[in-house]
C-alpha cells in the first residue's frame, strides 16, 4: 500500500510493537499510548476497543497484558486494513479480532454485557466547532461528524456490571464528559489530567469510569509530558519505557 509508514512504538510494560499508518492523515498520537499506560487490566479480562484506527491501544495491551483478549474496531476503511495487517505482523491474531463496525450499530452485532472493559479515544472536537482538517480522516478522528460522545458511551451496553470504561478527552469538556458517563451508569472512579508542561492548563483528562458504582473518586497527580519544549518529563521516559 503506497503511502504508509512502518514505525515502532515501545511502552512500559509492554515492550516494542510495530505499527504501519498513514504517512498522513489519521496517525496515532500521543493520546492513545499514554491512554494505553493508564488502562489497568484484570487476568483474562475481555477488552473492547472503539475506534481503533491502526490498532496501537489495542496492540500495546494485549503485549502488556498476556491474558487478555481484545476486539479492536474500526469503521474506516483505510485505518482497519492497517488494523487488520498490525495484528497479524505483530504475532497476535490469536489475541485481538478486529471489527469495522460504526460505533452506532455495534451492539447489533455484538451480545450485551459481553466485555470487562472498554478503551476509548473518541474525537475530541464538538461538532460544528474547531478548525477543518483537509484531510478527511484526520477530520473524522478529531471531529464529532459521524458519532457524537453519547454514542461512544451508549456502548456501555456491551459492559459487563461493574465492568470498567477507560476513556481520554478534552480537558476543556471534563464536566460534560462526567455528566455524560454518569447519565450512562458509568461512575467515574479515577480521574488523570494531563498537562503539555507543568505551568501550562491540562490539555486532555483521563478517567477510568465503573457500571454500576457507587460514587465516589481519586484524582491522581497531573501527568506533565514535557520538562521543557521537547523534552520529555521522568514519567513520560518511563511510560514510553526510553533509557
Amino acid at each position: 500500500m503506497t503511502g504508509v509508514t512502518r514505525d515502532s512504538i515501545s511502552l512500559r510494560g509492554a515492550g516494542v510493537v510495530t505499527v504501519l499508518q498513514p504517512r498522513k492523515g489519521a496517525r496515532f498520537t500521543q493520546d492513545s499510548l499514554i491512554l494505553a499506560d493508564f488502562c489497568r487490566l484484570k487476568p483474562g479480562d475481555r477488552i473492547l476497543e472503539l475506534g481503533a484506527g491502526t490498532g496501537v491501544i489495542s496492540l500495546l495491551l494485549a503485549k502488556k497484558f498476556p491474558s487478555v483478549r481484545l476486539v479492536a474496531d474500526e469503521f474506516e476503511a483505510q485505518a482497519y486494513d492497517l488494523l487488520c495487517r498490525n495484528i497479524e505482523e505483530n504475532g497476535l491474531s490469536d489475541r485481538i479480532v478486529s471489527a469495522d463496525r460504526d460505533v452506532k450499530y455495534l451492539s447489533r452485532s455484538i451480545a450485551p454485557k459481553a466485555f470487562d472493559v472498554i478503551v476509548a479515544n473518541p474525537p475530541y472536537t464538538a461538532q460544528g466547532t474547531g478548525r477543518t482538517s483537509p484531510s478527511p480522516e484526520r477530520q473524522a478522528a478529531r471531529h464529532e461528524q459521524t458519532a457524537l460522545l453519547s454514542a461512544w458511551l451508549n456502548r456501555q451496553d456491551l459492559l459487563k456490571n461493574k465492568g470498567r470504561y477507560f476513556i481520554i478527552f478534552a480537558a476543556n469538556r471534563t464536566a460534560e464528559l462526567i455528566s455524560a458517563l454518569r447519565e450512562k451508569k458509568l461512575e467515574p472512579k479515577v480521574l488523570r489530567f494531563v498537562h503539555s508542561h507543568g505551568q501550562k492548563p491540562a490539555s486532555l483528562v483521563m478517567i477510568e469510569a465503573v457500571k454500576s458504582a457507587g460514587i465516589s473518586l481519586d484524582v491522581l497527580p497531573p501527568l506533565v509530558m514535557y520538562k521543557t519544549p521537547g523534552v520529555y518529563t521522568e514519567e513520560m521516559r518511563r511510560i514510553y519505557d526510553l533509557p
